[in-house]
């Protein structure tokens, strides 16, 4: 009766130690940023930019899309990277959000502005 116990007594102690041990890794969704009505984004002078700096190492040959000036444009278009009619889930944009493949590359203030550009037409401006 006592080793019953004792056996008992331990196995509890480590299912509680087990299970206070865990520790869950909340990924809190980010809400989209705000539209902003006549925005002036261009393609060519702050998206193009952020390709040149960030992507087209690796997005410049064989990489998919193909990020280079003059490319990139046709290839994000062609490809269904942006839908203009829904930014937040443009494969673009997703990528680039917290959570997405491209994250470690692109800075909040990069990422509003991809969503901005998307958010107010994706114009090849």
């Amino acid at each position: 009766m006592k080793k019953r116990f004792l056996r008992l007594l331990f196995l509890s102690g480590t299912l509680i130690t087990l299970l206070t041990a865990c520790e869950y890794d909340y990924i809190v969704p980010t809400p989209p940023p705000p539209v902003i009505e006549n925005d002036t984004i261009s393609f060519l002078s702050d998206i193009q930019p952020i390709f040149d700096a960030k992507c087209i190492s690796c997005h410049s040959n064989s990489q998919k899309p193909l990020l280079t000036t003059g490319n990139s444009y046709n290839a994000l278009m062609t490809g269904n990277y942006v839908v203009a009619e829904s930014p937040e889930t443009s494969s673009l944009y997703t990528k680039c959000k917290p959570g997405g493949s491209m994250a470690p590359y692109t800075s909040s203030d990069r990422l509003l502005l991809i969503f901005r550009w998307i958010t107010a037409g994706a114009k090849n401006d």
